[in-house]
């Protein structure tokens, strides 16, 4: 095994990058995490929709030591962070109430085409199991067929040479650079070397530190100031890291605008995010809880569970009013339902569950009969 010595510049830089990096990446799992904490895990029984236990389970306590909110969150990171999520049941809670808890790491199973995985050594903060969890039991999560974390990351380290040699040429430009001219007779004097470096660490260096210093100028000496222009910005240095954030928010499928906080085609690109970034999410996570907590005898019966992704966007009554008219008066949506999407409390009464269809909707066929009847022909 080989070592080397490292400078402490070099690990001041080294800091630097993985500060970056990990602000990139946190920025977008929690920009993923903040939007599935939103959403709504609706459950269903002979295809009515209740709220029972599991409604309970899913959108307010998974477990006795988090909100949902805070699941959610640990279970997106896990996610980004290892492709992957184990959500594992635990004891019965005091109330009769099942738990749920995100894994935070297990041994790698092995595979088998026919015979369900077995996970062991599965372990939630300092616990461990100390028996296998096998695959019916547990809900497992992967994120992408391959792992795109190390990818990112071998972006961020080529593309962080970039940002160096920019903060480099900042840091130069901003700087002062003087260059001394030294008379042959100053120079050919015994001991001048020595006497020129004491003489720099004792007066030009203060004079360069300093906000406001005089420099003395002695016979044989000559100072003339070179390079740094000192009107260099850091925009150069701040658009390089933009770029790290675009490319690291198009890992997670994230459309850049929503990263960079730019306002310009923020509409088009919440559309994009949802479609493709969180309801796949919302597909995996629904297919798996109702295929191993429901099963296909529940399923066929009408029992399921639906991860509603309608409320992650804020709905303006005000503005949406003409559209509520019209999704309300097409049948389409009862008020319930428009009410549950602007995430506000239903109302219990059976004429908000009930479908309203205005009279000037109707089929073809009763147009023409009524046109018929207003010509006076035989209906």
């Amino acid at each position: 095994m080989s070592t080397r010595e490292v400078t402490c510049r070099e690990l001041f830089e080294a800091a630097q990058e993985y500060q970056v990096r990990e602000l990139c990446f946190w920025v977008c799992v929690n920009m993923v995490a903040n939007a599935m904490g939103r959403c709504e895990v609706r459950t269903f029984r002979g295809g009515e929709e209740v709220r029972e236990r599991d409604y309970y389970l899913w959108n307010l306590s998974p477990n006795v030591n988090q909100s949902s909110t805070a699941f959610w969150h640990k279970l997106v990171a896990r996610l980004y962070q290892d492709n992957e999520a184990l959500i594992v049941p635990t004891l019965t809670r005091a109330d009769g109430m099942d738990a749920l808890v995100v894994a935070d790491g297990w041994d790698e199973p092995e595979e088998w085409p026919s015979r369900q995985r077995e996970y062991r050594s599965v372990r939630v903060g300092a616990y461990t199991w100390s028996y296998p969890l096998y695959e019916n039991g547990v809900l497992h999560l992967k994120l992408h067929h391959k792992h795109m974390a190390p990818v990112i990351a071998g972006l961020y380290q080529s593309y962080w040479r970039l940002v160096s040699a920019a903060m480099r040429h900042y840091e130069w430009d901003r700087g002062q650079h003087w260059k001394v001219h030294v008379d042959q007779m100053a120079a050919g004097e015994d001991g001048w070397a020595e006497r020129f470096q004491a003489m720099i660490a004792a007066q030009i260096k203060p004079f360069l530190d300093s906000n406001g210093a005089v420099l003395p100028e002695f016979d044989g000496y000559t100072y003339e100031r070179v390079g740094g222009t000192g009107t260099g910005d850091t925009r150069d240095i701040k658009a390089l890291i933009e770029d790290i954030f675009d490319f690291t928010a198009r890992g997670f499928l994230i459309p850049a605008v929503l990263v960079n906080g730019k306002i310009e085609g923020t509409q088009d690109a919440n559309s994009r995010f949802l479609t493709n970034c969180i309801d796949p999410l919302c597909d995996q996570l629904q297919e798996e809880i109702t295929r191993k907590r429901y099963g296909y005898a529940a399923w066929q019966a009408g029992n399921f569970v639906r991860v509603d992704s309608a409320s992650i966007l804020h709905f303006d009554l005000f503005s949406n009013a003409a559209n509520v008219e019209k999704l309300v008066g097409s049948a389409a949506f009862s008020i319930n339902d428009i009410l549950r999407a602007a995430n506000q409390p239903t109302l219990d009464e059976p004429w908000a569950d009930a479908h309203f269809l205005t009279k000037n909707i109707s089929t073809m066929d009763d147009v023409a009969r009524q046109l018929g009847m207003q010509k006076g022909e035989n209906p």
